[in-house]
């Protein structure tokens, strides 16, 4: 690692899960934050859109939940996904979003509040893409998920690997598929998040997370 090239945005493996302070923090963060990324070698978005381009036709209308300035969503694009919506908690980074012209809508959304306001069925597949860091109800979140992708539809997300322990993650999603929520769950072994950040390197990884809703 280049000296100094993890030092921006220090404490980003520890930020509040409050919505506000959420909020705030990639208010704050969202001028630099795709410059920002690219240097830490962060592939996460492309690593989802491959995964749903498995699964779904590229007719599908998605939900990138939790969007921010637009990275999962210009993936999305292309890999050939022709509607993708957005939600996000961070007005600027939503504002930032909308300049890259790949959503058909985008929506300022506290994802802690449910219900969300979302209908039914609406969407055929979900991504969340370095989210449910903040999303500590996991059972909660993931039910709202898949109450708002039709049946047949396909989730996908990732959670950090030290998260994906302490939550209960493989608990969590047996639990949802036993109640015959969701079924043909593929979880990877961890992988490399942010490489070129200090915080995380070869100590914090990711699981990327795929299953179908029933």
């Amino acid at each position: 690692m280049e000296p100094g090239k993890g030092s921006k945005h220090r404490g980003l493996s520890n930020i509040s899960g409050n919505s506000e302070d959420v909020a705030k923090y990639y208010d704050n963060w969202s001028s630099d934050y795709d410059e920002t990324l690219a240097e830490w070698r962060y592939d996460a978005p492309e690593q989802v859109a491959l995964m749903l381009m498995a699964e779904l036709s590229r007719k599908s209308v998605i939900l990138d939940a939790g969007c921010g300035t637009g990275i999962s969503g210009r993936a999305l694009r292309s890999a050939g996904f022709e509607t993708v919506d957005g939600v996000d908690v961070s007005r600027r980074s939503l504002k930032i979003a909308g300049m890259s012209g790949v959503y058909s809508t985008l929506r300022l959304m506290d994802m802690q509040r449910f219900p969300l306001p979302i209908a039914d069925g609406q969407y055929d597949g979900l991504v969340c893409v370095g989210v449910l860091t903040y999303l500590t109800d996991s059972t909660g979140t993931l039910r709202e998920f898949n109450r708002i992708v039709r049946s047949g539809g396909v989730v996908v997300f990732t959670q950090r690997s030290d998260l994906f322990a302490k939550r209960n993650f493989r608990t969590v999603l047996k639990g949802l598929s036993g109640e015959g929520w969701i079924e043909h769950v593929r979880i990877s072994e961890p992988r490399p998040y942010l490489p070129d950040n200090e915080e995380f390197g070869d100590k914090i990884l990711v699981h990327y997370v795929s299953y179908t809703v029933v």
